[in-house]
């Protein structure tokens, strides 16, 4: 059963037909502020489980005097410095629920009138992933174990700061195969596997390590809300939601493509202690066509990948499947508008049923974008399959 029920959704937001939306800037609401009487609108919230930031962008008006030219920045600064914490809830009727915390990372001051923005401000806000790549250094790190890193970086000054002001609210760093586990201290990959302690950061950002770290594994590293998350590709296999062929439903665009897909992965080495060679196959399960002639034609193709960077048996276990897995889920598409939901959101499994061979399918979100301006509160959400049902 799915986490979410689409009929007791459209109970709750009373027929997805009276939008509304609020932003906390530093814990306050701006629009809830008499005496500066200032207005937000057109928000746009592109949430992602990809290796990229999630980010959203709105506008603030009614603190610009037209006459004179004159931006009443009296009014304004206390809501758009740079850093300050941002919060952003939407819905519909009564209810409204977040969709997403951050930080103003962009001021703009605008003034079009074509576009009907006199004196509007722009802002835009990054989750955590912005402050994550903003430095970079070169340097050996206290933990021997890569999720330990993961957590390490996350103990330094400018994230503290963050959790401070409730940016971030929870780490949930899944252990890395490379760490000892279980009776005994034996390794989550490969038993009696030595630990790693060589873990450095060499020129790359607390971004880029983490991903390092995620690519390495087959892991996926995302925010949701003040929510960080490293953890095994696709761990939460839970379906979000089932969505059926339904009014709130604006559009939508799915599609299949077998470009690019091989039937077999293959990772070859060298383990240098031992002086011998390593090699990995993985074979792609998925089902491709619905007459089956796909099968045939992808099943024929091979990837073959050499890396020195992968020392043991498991490490080329682990990047084998981490390249499978992402070619797989290059086969089946997903784009689809519906009638905004807050509960949508990247990193979960969806299906689509009733909608015929094809195109009732199960998806894995990648990015959920809400948006929310005069015309609507409309949520669209791509996703990906690796196979046909």
């Amino acid at each position: 059963m799915a986490e979410f029920d689409l009929s007791k959704l459209f109970e709750k937001y009373e027929g997805f037909t009276h939008p509304v939306s609020r932003v906390y800037l530093g814990g306050k609401n701006p629009e809830e502020d008499k005496k500066a009487r200032l207005g937000v609108s057109d928000y746009t919230i592109e949430l992602t489980s990809d290796f990229k930031a999630s980010i959203a962008t709105f506008n603030i008006t009614g603190a610009f005097d037209e006459s004179g030219g004159v931006y009443d920045m009296d009014a304004l600064k206390k809501y758009i410095g740079l850093g300050n914490d941002v919060r952003i809830l939407l819905g519909h009727a009564a209810s409204i629920t977040e969709v997403f915390r951050g930080y103003i990372a962009r001021v703009e001051f605008i003034y079009q009138p074509y576009e009907d923005l006199l004196g509007a401000v722009r802002i835009t806000a990054m989750d955590v992933k912005g402050i994550m790549m903003s430095n970079n250094s070169s340097r050996r790190l206290e933990a021997n174990y890569y999720s330990d890193a993961v957590k390490e970086i996350f103990e330094g000054a400018a994230y503290k700061d963050l959790v401070n002001r409730q940016v971030i609210t929870d780490l949930a760093v899944s252990d890395t195969p490379d760490k000892p586990s279980g009776p005994g201290g034996v390794s989550g990959g490969a038993p009696g596997e030595t630990p790693d302690n060589r873990i450095e950061m060499v020129a790359e950002s607390d971004y880029d390590f983490v991903i390092r770290a995620a690519k390495k594994f087959n892991y996926e590293f995302f925010s949701i809300g003040g929510n960080i998350t490293f953890r095994p590709a696709k761990g939460n296999t839970k379906d979000l939601i089932d969505i059926i062929p339904a009014v709130i439903i604006q559009s939508f665009d799915i599609g299949y493509d077998i470009t690019g897909l091989v039937g077999e992965v293959k990772v070859r080495t060298i383990d240098i202690a031992k002086a011998q060679k390593i090699e990995v196959k993985k074979k792609n399960t998925g089902k491709f066509s619905l007459s089956g002639k796909a099968k045939a034609l992808v099943s024929k193709q091979t990837y073959v990948y050499t890396d020195s960077s992968v020392e043991t048996q498991t490490d080329a276990d682990l990047r084998a499947t981490y390249i499978m897995e992402d070619m797989s889920y290059r086969f089946g598409s997903l784009s689809m508008t519906l009638s905004g939901m807050p509960e949508l959101v990247p990193g979960r499994f969806i299906t689509l049923t009733g909608f015929g061979d094809g195109v009732s399918n199960k998806y894995y979100l990648t990015d959920v974008i809400h948006e929310s301006d005069s015309s609507g509160y409309y949520t669209t959400i791509i996703g990906k399959a690796s196979t046909l049902p």
